[in-house]
Order: C-alpha cells, then sequence, then structure tokens
C-alpha cells in the first residue's frame, strides 16, 4: 500500500446526516416501534389470506374480463411483504456483526448494507416483471458502465423511480447514495438500511430550506469510484399545475430563469440549490441525465390495478458529461444556465417520445 493509500484509509470518515428531524434515537424508536411489527405481522397476514384472496380476485378478473389483474396485485403484494420481512430480518443480522464493535458506519458496512440495498431493490423490480408485467430498458448502460463518481440527475415520473435507477445503477456495478422524500422512511427497509449507508430523507415541505441544501450536499463528500449520487431534481412529479406553479415561483426567486423554463412541456425545472450543494463538495464527478418515458403516476392502488399488465415498456436513455464538460463550480450563473439548457434537451426527448 503506498503512501497516498495509507493517508485515505486515516482519514474519518463523513459524519453523515441523514434527516433533519426524522433521524434522532426518538423518532426512530416511535416508527420502528409502528413499522416493524406490521410489515412482519402483515406478511403472516398476507400468506394466510392468499387462497381466498386468489380465489376472490379471479372471481372479479374473470367478471371484468381483465388479464388477472386482481390476482397480479395479490400475488405482488406478497411479494413485497416477504422481501420488507427478509430485509429486515437481514438488517438485524448485520446489525448483530458490526454494531458490537462501533463498525456499523465502517466501510465494510456500508458496503454489506449496500449489498442488502442492492438484492431488495433488484427483486421487487424482479418480482414487478413477472408478476405485474413490468417491461423497461436503457437503450445505452454504457454512460453508467464506464463506472463512477457520478451525480445522476433523474427524471422523476412515478413512485417507482427510485427502484428502477436503483437496480439500473446495480447491474452497472454502482452504489447509488439517495436523495428521497421523508415520507418513504415509513418504508422500514428504507428507513433500517437507509440509515446505514449514505442517503438523504429530504423535508420538501419545509419552509426555510437552509438546513435540508447543505445536508444534501454532504452526499457528494468522499464519493468513491463505484458510487453516484441520485438527484430527482424537479422534486415532485410532474402535472400541468406544477409546472405552472413552478414557473410562478422562479418569478419571484430567480426571474432570470423564467425565459428557458418556460419552454418546458413535460417536465419541471430543475431545482438546482441542492445539485450546486452537491457539485461543491464534489468537484471531480461526472453528471448523468437519466430520462425515461412509457409510464404514468400511479397515484393510489386502484390506479395500479387499473393499469397491470402494464401495456408499455419503459424506454430509458442515460447522457454522460464529463466533469470538464461542465462550467466549473465558480460560475454559478453559467452553471445553472447550463443545467437549464440540458433540461430543455431533456424535455424535449420526452416529449418527442412519448406516446
Amino acid at each position: 500500500m503506498g503512501p497516498e493509500a495509507v493517508a485515505a484509509s486515516h482519514q474519518p470518515a463523513p459524519r453523515w446526516v441523514w434527516s433533519s428531524r426524522d433521524s434522532t434515537g426518538r423518532a426512530r424508536l416511535r416508527r420502528r416501534a409502528v413499522t416493524l411489527p406490521a410489515v412482519l405481522l402483515g406478511f403472516v397476514l398476507f400468506l394466510a389470506l392468499l387462497v381466498p384472496a386468489l380465489v376472490v380476485g379471479a372471481l372479479v378478473d374473470l367478471s371484468g374480463r381483465r388479464r388477472w389483474a386482481t390476482v397480479r396485485v395479490a400475488l405482488y403484494a406478497v411479494w413485497w411483504a416477504g422481501l420488507e420481512s427478509m430485509g429486515v430480518i437481514v438488517a438485524g443480522a448485520l446489525w448483530l456483526r458490526f454494531a458490537p464493535g462501533g463498525r456499523l458506519h465502517s466501510e465494510a458496512s456500508f458496503r454489506a448494507h449496500s449489498g442488502l440495498q442492492r438484492w431488495w431493490a433488484t427483486n421487487l423490480v424482479r418480482g414487478a416483471r413477472r408478476l405485474l408485467g413490468l417491461r423497461f430498458r436503457l437503450e445505452d448502460a454504457s454512460p453508467l458502465q464506464r463506472g463512477g463518481p457520478l451525480v445522476v440527475l433523474a427524471r422523476h415520473g412515478s413512485q417507482g423511480d427510485a427502484l428502477l435507477v436503483a437496480a439500473m445503477l446495480a447491474s452497472s456495478g454502482l452504489r447509488p447514495r439517495f436523495i428521497l422524500k421523508r415520507q418513504l422512511l415509513w418504508d422500514p427497509c428504507l428507513d433500517l438500511v437507509g440509515h446505514r449507508i449514505p442517503n438523504y430523507f429530504v423535508d420538501r415541505d419545509t419552509v426555510d430550506n437552509r438546513e435540508e441544501v447543505r445536508n444534501v450536499g454532504r452526499l457528494g463528500e468522499g464519493l468513491g469510484p463505484d458510487e453516484a449520487v441520485v438527484v430527482f431534481p424537479e422534486g415532485t412529479r410532474f402535472s400541468p399545475a406544477k409546472l405552472e406553479r413552478a414557473v410562478g415561483i422562479l418569478g419571484d426567486t430567480d426571474p432570470g430563469r423564467v425565459p428557458q423554463v418556460r419552454g418546458l412541456r413535460r417536465v419541471l425545472p430543475i431545482r438546482t440549490a441542492g445539485i450546486l450543494e452537491i457539485l461543491g463538495s464534489a468537484p471531480t464527478p461526472d453528471l448523468v441525465f437519466l430520462n425515461h418515458v412509457g409510464v404514468s403516476d400511479f397515484r393510489s392502488l386502484r390506479d395500479l390495478w387499473r393499469n397491470v399488465p402494464f401495456a408499455s415498456p419503459l424506454r430509458f436513455t442515460a447522457e454522460r458529461f464529463d466533469r470538464g464538460q461542465v462550467p466549473p463550480n465558480g460560475e454559478q450563473a453559467a452553471l445553472v444556465r447550463w443545467l437549464d439548457d440540458r433540461w430543455l434537451e431533456f424535455d424535449a426527448w420526452v416529449v418527442a417520445n412519448s406516446v
């Protein structure tokens, strides 16, 4: 081991912040006292009711001439609950392995928990493929397969985006650091494992977002060559009303961007504060713009049921920019303009390829 490697091995690990108010010991305990028993008991209950549920579901599907949508959703619910339960159990085993020696936030623990996250996400996607008829493809994986470190700016088109992105990154050998909404902490696997690897659960409703932005930026610290920070820079899923509201807000906060973002039709303007903070703390990663079309947002279980099996495949595309192609952090106005220009191209692809 050379002197540079020795020095790097003795550098203190970053002190991670997972959320501004939901990651205290008391908050975790109160939440997990509900979610952990619920998911384990829920899996047992789902198994006990599976046969009658399938019988009733088959009758519903036959009477409505549906393509076994109710049966498919019932089977996937059991699959999901089983993966959640197994994830909780394995997370407990990893805690027993690493916590007693004070190594829960060591590199070995990060890698073990990243492996658990990869297993959980890829199997949820695998189940969706087989049971719900989900189909998706990345047209050219080379922008991801070239390795990291990366900052991935991904379109937020549906509630399953993070799972699909995690699966695609895993297939390219990359470990993601996600920025996710704080409400997802009520998923016990995301809560347990998400607090043992670098992620940030953002409060999108805070009035003063300066602390949130600072904490998001810390995800760029210490990125390894097999890691990627994943940002959904729109902040929420698209709708025409949200687009109009977002442009109106920019008119008050950053009017210079309005002429550019008024050209957007199918995506929301980028929220630049967090991206700029990440790029400031991670000066070397390349940027990847990960886009997709082919799925509508499902706001409820009924929406999902009505669209299963999925009629159209999801089509993903990735475009990579070397850091040298990106304006430097010190030229913030030029960097924001560059991001807006790329996002207009991003939007044009969505418009051209949407059915």
